[in-house]
């Protein structure tokens, strides 16, 4: 009899836990650049920018691919908070699936010295995608690397979950 109840026991908390994993982080970012993560969003005209992060488990289509490209060409953004710019390319990225690390040079000496020793300069954004630099964002230019790096192209996802197949190019 206790056999089954340790057997029940083991299967129900393995349920809440994959349960409890799932569902949505919230990233806040305050006016003066400070991030905290909350499991609901902020109050509404509270002043904070909000990214949303579905931690559901593999849902999303391409997920794999985007993993393996981060592997090998991991992508850093180094922003600051008033960036218009920078909303641009964190957009773009987070509608390409592409898995990023983001910096806030504003206030850290230690990430400026270190933007400064990869490019020569203070400026943001600035995207790496892999050892590439790009100073700025230009959609287009972004585009191109996270296709060379191999990360899904922006329609990919949708194709799959319908069971189409990807378009792709000759080259």
């Amino acid at each position: 009899m206790k056999f089954w109840n340790v057997c029940w026991l083991i299967a129900l908390t393995a349920f809440t836990v994959e349960t409890a994993q799932s569902g949505t982080l919230y990233k806040w970012v305050g006016q003066d650049g400070k991030v905290s993560y909350h499991d609901q969003p902020p109050p509404e005209n509270a002043g904070y920018r909000v990214e949303e992060k579905n931690l559901g488990g593999r849902d999303k289509a391409g997920t794999d691919e985007s993993a393996a490209a981060a592997e090998k060409f991991p992508i850093v953004i180094y922003t600051t908070p008033k960036c218009a710019s920078c909303d641009l390319a964190r957009a773009y990225l987070e509608k390409r699936k592409a898995p990023y690390s983001e910096k806030n040079v504003e206030s850290d000496p230690k990430l400026q010295e270190e933007l400064k020793k990869k490019t020569g300069a203070l400026s943001v954004p600035t995207i790496t995608v892999g050892s590439k630099v790009m100073n700025g964002y230009m959609e287009s230019l972004l585009e191109g690397e996270l296709d060379q790096a191999g990360y899904p192209k922006v329609g990919s996802a949708h194709k799959k979950e319908n069971g189409e197949k990807p378009e792709t190019e000759d080259r």
